[in-house]
């Protein structure tokens, strides 16, 4: 079994375990008690349309007390029908996978596996990510949802109106984050994210839900429109606009301002460093920095995830391949609500000098200093080499002794050098994305007897 199916088995296995009671939560249609009005067409009757739009064919009797009509097999053209919500029957609706990251596992009719491109998703299924993983859902409206890094997401609920073709969506973010962008819905249909302290409500916005299993509080950031959030015991209740955060528990709900985007500093660097460090300026009330990864500037082809540990305005990528790459950038503040976002690209051309060694080799007319290194990075990289004597108390004395640009070979070699003390380094040059990289080794000492 290779390391990825081990790490889907794991997350698999982790909704497997999920409490049954909360497994099987569904959320309900919003805005049960109000009701639709429907203009009477030709050739309709109330029992034929309670055969087509109704949870019962029987219902029409209910309707046909509140409207007042005196023989449901006859109506006028045109006429207004109230429909309570709660009669109207409600079709089940789908997802589909539009793209994934990483370790991702969709759990389904009780199979829990690796999802596939284009896959339909269906009511009740339940997704889960590992670090650096990513999906995004397509819904059939044109919503989507995205379920970042270490995550796990139920569909409660994908259901369409039968009466006028309007959406009704729920998910349930039982650990993690979700951000959704919600195309405006007609009534009855809405969009819900639950999480076990807060409900999410909205008609057509864009905002992000996350829960923290371990403080058992929930967050909200909404980034257009507004959301309706309230508390999980529905008790407390609030409106958030945009820019605004919601720090919920379960009996309680606090609005907050999110934080400003954070700025980075130096966007114009390219990083040829072994690690990819991005530093952003330091943010009044941030307790820590996110940063995402993408090859767009969408972030729909998101890869990689990390945040800041508290305190510190770094973070930090290691391993990335060369490329130009998208950052998504945001501030935590101590409620864990994440501020607003903005996204740089920037460039990584990795050129490194490493594993610098000398030696030597003596005849019997000469000794032979032989100094090798290890050039890092793509592409063809040319090389100069500097060797600098130093006084008794470590200092170099004046200008190199040797300054050898345009080296094609990871070595240099000299004879019969003076007894002393010396230093010497390293510089690499390649070109790459049309800039010219240059970068110094770390310096090495060389001691010469006599």
């Amino acid at each position: 079994m290779t390391r990825h199916r081990v790490m889907v088995a794991g997350l698999a296995t982790a909704l497997l375990t999920a409490s049954p009671a909360f497994a099987q939560r569904q959320s309900r249609p919003a805005h049960a008690s109000e009701s639709l009005v429907y203009a009477v067409q030709r050739g309709d009757t109330l029992i034929d349309l309670a055969t087509a739009y109704l949870n019962r064919p029987e219902d029409y009797r209910q309707v046909q007390r509140d409207n007042r009509i005196a023989d449901p097999r006859r109506m006028a053209v045109g006429r207004s029908l109230k429909i309570p919500f709660s009669l109207l029957r409600a079709d089940p609706d789908y997802a589909r996978i539009a793209s994934f990251r990483g370790a991702v596992a969709l759990t389904q009719g009780g199979v829990s596996g690796l999802p596939t491109q284009g896959q339909t998703v269906s009511e009740g299924s339940v997704l889960a990510t590992g670090v650096n993983a990513f999906v995004r859902l397509a819904l059939s409206d044109g919503s989507h949802v995205v379920v970042p890094s270490n995550s796990r997401v139920r569909l409660s609920r994908l259901r369409r109106y039968a009466l006028n073709g309007a959406v009704d969506h729920a998910m349930t973010v039982e650990t993690g984050r979700a951000e959704s962008s919600v195309t405006p819905r007609r009534r009855p249909g809405g969009f819900v994210v639950s999480t076990p302290v807060s409900v999410s409500a909205v008609r057509g916005t864009e905002f992000r839900v996350a829960f923290n299993d371990d403080k058992d509080r929930a967050a909200t950031e909404v980034i257009e429109g507004s959301v309706n959030v309230a508390s999980g015991d529905g008790a407390a209740e609030t409106i958030a606009q945009a820019s605004e955060g919601v720090s919920t528990t379960v009996d309680a709900v606090r609005l907050v301002p999110m934080l400003a985007a954070p700025e980075l500093i130096d966007p114009a660097q390219i990083h040829s460093a072994q690690d990819v460090r991005l530093r952003v300026a330091p943010l009044p009330g941030a307790q820590r920095y996110r940063a995402r990864l993408a090859t767009d500037a969408g972030m729909i082809e998101a890869f990689a995830e990390t945040d800041s540990a508290p305190g510190d305005n770094s973070l930090v990528f290691p391993g990335l391949a060369d490329g130009a790459y998208f950052v998504r950038l945001s501030a935590l503040s101590d409620d864990e609500i994440e501020g607003r976002d903005t996204v740089y690209s920037f460039i990584r051309a990795r050129n490194g000098v490493s594993a610098l060694s000398s030696g030597l080799t003596a005849t019997d007319r000469f000794r032979l200093y032989r100094f090798r290194w290890e050039a890092e990075g793509e592409g063809a990289a040319t090389f100069r080499f500097q060797l600098s004597r130093e006084d008794q108390d470590g200092s170099s004395q004046g200008p190199p002794l040797i300054d050898q640009p345009g080296l094609t070979d990871e070595a240099f070699t000299l004879t019969d050098l003076p007894p002393g003390v010396y230093t010497w380094r390293v510089q690499g040059s390649r070109h790459r994305f049309g800039r010219l990289l240059q970068v110094w080794s770390e310096p090495h000492q060389l001691r010469v007897g006599r």
